[in-house]
């Protein structure tokens, strides 16, 4: 196999020619670190992407070795929080785990003035714009998006399950209703052993997402885990109604993590991406970043004809990483600048694109409605013979989605999992969110015991939230 030869612009070249020779080197600096850069060593299509934009701008941006413990999620933004409190190699953009980290700190730089005047910034999807301010600031800069949401194996589900999904899938879409899903569900749970075809892989998304299809009110937008800007509205019927639904299927072994490794075995499948390799799993939830793992030819069936439908019924979920811009910055336009070329920026993504096109994938969605650069990206990345689906559930965006919570709603973590609720599920005494809500679908608890009285969850999550802005929003306009 023949080995890539990476080289560097000419420009670029010059430039350390000149320092080599003992020339100074007056560009301007600035500083970077994030998580995907791998190292220097590697030279991987992010770190190309930064020498294009040194290229390009005549400057240096000076990337800091991303430093983790094995293991431990959160030792990136304590190592980053670390180097400012030192002053050492104190990033000018850095990756954001959640925006409510670089609040929480008083990191990040307000770069509403120069967002306000950037068209380009006004082309990314409603929903993105809304996750990246804080009160009547702009605290982010949008860096990765993916979508999240079913993926239909159409050959399957024709062929196995007998259920016209019409010429190129147009019957199973991100515009279908969620009805189409259960039906895919119930025919697989149908199907003999000797041919066993699982009909979804866990129901346990319905916590944050069925909320937003089974909603029916005109008064309230519920979003991702009911989050509609302001609250979470956990006692909501339509939420009830998705915990319920979820607990429904995983009873009636309707999903595969309804089943043990022992039983999985039986049917020659040992987890979700084997099953769905081998043919045997109608419905995948999923996320774009996905793609070409399925797409692998190495793994995927020959003839085999993937669809990624959303949420059916319901809206676009939104997975997307955020870059912060530090506060004390001396070079706040050029590092917006920067920003917005790893990013959202169209001439930045284009180079994105050139960059990562051998590969047959690139990492992130565009993240702007410019019609020239959409186009380029599903010409060379987007929908396919394999892969349909793409860009109809691309367009629905525009009108119709919600941001995953993680990274974007202060104290998310603490509201959606962490929280101690001082409530007894089964045999777990002060089960966190996360056991209270898991125990409601894969242990049968009744979530209508934890949906009302004084101690309902909806309750402690929306008290996680005003702690958070107690103790941290007011630092803010």
């Amino acid at each position: 196999m023949k080995k890539k030869v990476y080289l560097l612009p000419l420009a670029a070249m010059a430039l350390t020619a000149l320092a080599g020779c003992g020339q100074q080197d007056n560009r301007p600096v600035i500083v970077y670190r994030t998580w995907d850069q791998g190292t220097a060593a590697e030279n991987n299509e992010e770190r190309r992407l930064v020498q294009a934009f040194e290229a390009k701008e005549n400057v240096r941006v000076k990337i800091v070795e991303n430093t983790t413990i094995a293991g431990d999620s959160n030792s990136y933004w304590q190592f980053l929080k670390a180097s400012i409190f030192n002053g050492i190699d104190v990033a000018d953009v850095f990756m954001l785990p959640t925006i409510g980290n670089g609040l929480e700190s008083e990191f990040l730089l307000n770069i509403k003035e120069y967002t306000d005047a950037d068209e380009e910034f006004q082309q990314v999807p409603a929903s993105i714009r809304e996750a990246c301010k804080f009160k009547s600031g702009v605290y982010a800069v949008p860096a990765r998006m993916n979508l999240q949401g079913y993926f239909a194996n159409l050959t399957v589900i024709e062929e196995q399950l007998g259920i016209d999904v019409g010429e190129a899938g147009e019957k199973l879409s991100v515009n279908s209703s969620y009805d189409k899903i259960e039906q895919i569900i119930n025919a697989a749970a149908n199907t003999p052993n000797t041919n066993k075809v699982f009909g979804l892989n866990s129901p346990t998304h319905f916590i944050d997402t069925m909320a937003s299809v089974l909603d029916t009110s005109d008064t309230k937008t519920l979003g991702y885990f009911t989050w509609d800007g302001s609250a979470y509205h956990l006692d909501d019927q339509a939420f009830v109604q998705g915990v319920q639904k979820a607990r429904d299927l995983f009873e009636a072994k309707k999903t595969m993590d309804a089943y043990t490794a022992d039983e999985l075995a039986e049917y020659d499948v040992t987890d979700m991406v084997d099953a769905w390799n081998k043919g045997k799993l109608a419905l995948r939830y999923g996320a774009t970043y996905e793609m070409p793992d399925m797409l692998n030819p190495d793994k995927k069936l020959p003839g085999t004809t993937y669809k990624f439908i959303g949420n059916p019924g319901g809206k676009i979920s939104i997975v997307g990483d955020y870059y912060g811009i530090y506060k004390k910055t001396e070079k706040p336009e050029l590092a917006y600048k920067f920003a917005k070329w790893m990013s959202f920026g169209k001439e930045g993504f284009k180079k994105r694109m050139e960059l990562y096109y051998p590969t047959g994938a690139v990492n992130s969605l565009p993240l702007q409605n410019d019609v020239s650069l959409v186009n380029e990206y599903f010409q060379k990345f987007g929908s396919s013979t394999e892969m349909k689906g793409l860009e109809d559930a691309f367009e629905y965006i525009k009108t119709k989605s919600m941001v995953e919570g993680a990274k974007v709603v202060p104290n998310y973590f603490a509201s959606r999992q962490s929280a101690k609720t001082g409530l007894t599920v089964g045999d777990i005494e002060n089960a966190t969110m996360f056991e209270l809500l898991n125990a409601c679908v894969v242990h049968g608890a009744d979530i209508t015991l934890y949906t009302s009285g004084t101690s309902n969850i909806n309750t402690i999550a929306n008290n996680r939230y005003k702690q958070w802005m107690t103790e941290y929003g007011g630092k803010y306009q």
